[in-house]
């Protein structure tokens, strides 16, 4: 379900994820797409930067998502039996 957010909303997925500098940087992409989508020279690049925000997002959830897996791999081998 986040990544579904992240498509649409990549710096609130981010928010969501726990990562508040990753979704700060994420929204001034997230606003510079937007601009440059409101123009008509520039749309393309509109496209490009909104595209590099969510493939941000969503790697920057799978990493935390793989950090946090491995987090709990570690304490279970750790904890005594």
């Amino acid at each position: 379900m986040i990544y579904l957010l992240a498509f649409f909303c990549s710096p609130l997925a981010l928010l969501f994820a726990g990562k508040p500098f990753s979704a700060i940087a994420n929204l001034v992409l997230y606003v510079l797409s937007i601009a440059f989508w409101l123009t008509i020279v520039l749309h393309n690049l509109g496209f490009l930067l909104w595209g590099i925000g969510v493939l941000h997002a969503v790697l920057a959830i799978n990493n935390s998502r793989e950090e946090r897996r491995a987090r709990r791999i570690i304490q279970a081998q750790r904890s005594p039996d």
